[in-house]
């Protein structure tokens, strides 16, 4: 990706926040700044990481803000997050339109919209390392279609990473 499309993804955002009657401050965009760079790095970046990152990008945004920040952005739709195991949880940037950010936020649109893979992917994470790796977006749907029929319970991985261990920790197959 280049630097313009990198820089139209946070605008993008900002003209949604907009859009919503969100305020633009300059938490918001540090926050929506730093989890960009982090997606398009592959990084998967806790709320602390994050508030390390937005204190070198804007030294007088407290900590705290950076919290309530990324809860109000993931209230609004822009943001999604995932539940790590013992590393807690990561967010992601929302895709501007996308199913994810109707299904975030389905107050704002009057609606609720279920999408199984709310940002595009699902996660896994080695129990020995603590690595965690983007799972391709279809890998699950076999099994969300047998448990839809079999029990009729809807699969949604956006929230939480599935548990084993990666391929440098199980050894050999």
């Amino acid at each position: 990706m280049n630097a313009h499309t990198d820089t139209d993804r946070v605008e993008a955002t900002l003209a949604r926040l907009r859009e919503l009657g969100e305020r633009i401050t300059p938490a918001r965009q540090a926050v929506l700044r730093v989890i960009d760079a982090a997606d398009r790095a592959d990084e998967h970046l806790s709320a602390e990481h994050i508030g390390e990152r937005v204190s070198t990008l804007e030294p007088s945004v407290h900590r705290a803000t950076v919290y309530r920040t990324l809860t109000a952005l993931t209230g609004a739709g822009v943001l999604t997050h995932v539940h790590l195991g013992s590393t807690g949880t990561v967010y992601h940037l929302a895709t501007p339109g996308s199913e994810a950010a109707l299904e975030a936020s389905p107050a704002a649109y009057g609606k609720e919209v279920r999408q199984p893979h709310g940002h595009g992917h699902a996660h896994v994470q080695c129990v020995v390392c603590g690595r965690v790796q983007d799972a391709p977006s279809g890998v699950l749907d076999e099994a969300a279609g047998a448990l839809r029929e079999a029990l009729g319970f809807e699969l949604d991985t956006s929230h939480a990473a599935l548990l084993g261990r990666c391929a440098d920790c199980a050894g050999p197959a």
